[in-house]
């Protein structure tokens, strides 16, 4: 089994949130290859650097959150992907077919036709509109 991280979920798993216990338990039962586009590892890089903003955390948390990421992509445990030019077709496809009934962000529809184009078998968000859009499109979510 294949899974798309969005970057609500992998930014639980790397910075303590409310939803960083149910990103554990879906992490402990689920079994396969975990996957992101590198417009999720962007995204977990800019959530980081802006709870230092916030006033969230510190500079060291944050750089421990951001080093924990590296060694588990170059571990193997991530695997993160170039968003190729064919999750742009699909992305100007799903806009066209569902944006007006689900009213989703463009980010949010990129990582769904992401996890689309890369046969991601389930998509991993916390999103609830994103998480309507996988499931339109038969992508099983959390």
């Amino acid at each position: 089994m294949k899974a798309y991280l969005d970057s609500s979920f992998l930014v639980s798993m790397y910075a303590l949130d409310v939803n960083s216990p149910k990103t554990a338990a879906e992490l402990a039962r689920f079994h396969g290859t975990l996957m992101l586009s590198s417009l999720g590892e962007v995204e977990l890089v800019n959530a980081l650097e802006l709870r230092i903003f916030r006033k969230q955390v510190t500079r060291r948390e944050t750089d421990l959150a951001h080093a924990a990421f590296v060694q588990d992509v170059q571990n193997g445990i991530l695997r993160v992907f170039d968003l190729a030019p064919a999750a742009l077709i699909e992305t100007k496809r799903l806009i066209l077919k569902t944006t007006a009934l689900v009213g989703c962000r463009t980010a949010d529809i990129v990582h769904v036709a992401a996890a689309t184009v890369m046969q991601a078998d389930r998509m991993l968000t916390f999103d609830l509109r994103q998480k309507e859009l996988a499931r339109r499109i038969k992508l099983q979510t959390n």
